[in-house]
């Protein structure tokens, strides 16, 4: 059994319903191709952390859309790039570095990392503010909001000017702390509490 902790900032259901309307009606996006359950992934570890239990709390983080900016969800997708396709790939929003709530997302991050133990990490190097000892290399909070195969047009920066006029304020109002195993051989997700 693999074991995979996932830290997640929710996006409040009354945002989740202003985007969703958002790509439909100003963009054109059809509804299959809009993420439901729309979140910023503060940490993720493909190991247990002894002692880190499952667990959800209430906050309130506002981001404001001006602060964030598009882009497709692969390596190096920050930049347009001729060989990254968005229609083809994972579209969302990243927030900026300078974002005057990136501190408070941090803190919930910082609270997951005294977790992160020599015996956990073996030869890696710990998470920091902006590394990831497991995953993606590099840590940059995003939210992904388009599936792959979405027809959304290539240049990103004409979704994301109208996106930022109109939807303001981005509200999240809970924190998640996920632990599940999957089995190796069937991929499939137990969604077991870690005791």
């Amino acid at each position: 059994m693999n074991t995979e902790i996932w830290a997640q900032l929710h996006l409040s259901s009354q945002d989740c319903i202003r985007l969703r309307k958002f790509l439909i009606e100003d963009i054109g996006v059809k509804k299959k191709y809009i993420l439901r359950k729309m979140h910023i992934t503060v940490y993720y570890a493909r190991r247990p952390l002894i002692g880190l239990k499952p667990s959800t709390r209430s906050t309130k983080i506002i981001i404001p859309a001006s602060e964030t900016r598009f882009m497709v969800m692969t390596p190096g997708g920050e930049n347009p790039r001729q060989e990254i396709k968005a229609s083809d790939n994972l579209v969302g929003i990243r927030i900026h570095r300078k974002c005057s709530s990136r501190e408070e997302i941090l803190k919930l991050r910082n609270q997951i990392l005294m977790y992160e133990t020599k015996l956990v990490l073996g030869t890696r190097k710990p998470s920091t503010k902006i590394r990831n000892a497991f995953g993606s290399r590099w840590f940059q909070p995003h939210m992904a909001m388009l599936r792959s195969g979405s027809n959304v047009q290539e240049d990103l920066t004409k979704l994301g000017i109208p996106f930022r006029k109109k939807i303001g304020d981005l509200l999240y109002d809970k924190f998640e702390i996920k632990i599940t195993q999957r089995e190796n051989m069937k991929g499939l997700y137990a969604n077991k509490t870690k005791e």
